[in-house]
């Protein structure tokens, strides 16, 4: 198994036991659901001595992996959590080996 697999494989386990769902919908997508994708995610507010840049109180950090992902989060319009809908701002990519083993995704909203 490669260093990315293990990494991507690691993250997919914690995400089970501790993650929550997330519905992701892209930017040009129906509001009809079709093209929704629900995956898990872990999600947290930034703390105060994060808020900067733009950041601001009440927007959240999602850590997303790649398994299941069949777009780049980076072209998604927003997600879903806890019931609503947020916006998603920044979407970076952390590589290993030169392949993605997860994203970081700044939403606000």
């Amino acid at each position: 198994m490669s260093l990315a697999a293990h990494e991507i494989a690691k993250l997919d386990r914690q995400l089970a036991k501790k993650g929550e769902d997330v519905v992701l919908r892209g930017q040009d997508a129906p509001d009809d659901g079709s093209q929704d994708l629900t995956l898990r995610a872990f999600v947290r507010g930034y703390k105060p001595d994060e808020l900067s840049g733009g950041i601001n109180q009440g927007d959240s950090e999602v850590v997303l992996s790649p398994t299941g992902l069949t777009v780049d989060p980076a072209r998604l319009g927003g997600l879903t959590v806890g019931g609503r809908y947020r916006t998603i701002q920044v979407a970076n990519p952390v590589r290993v080996g030169g392949e993605v083993v997860r994203w970081n995704l700044w939403i606000t909203g």
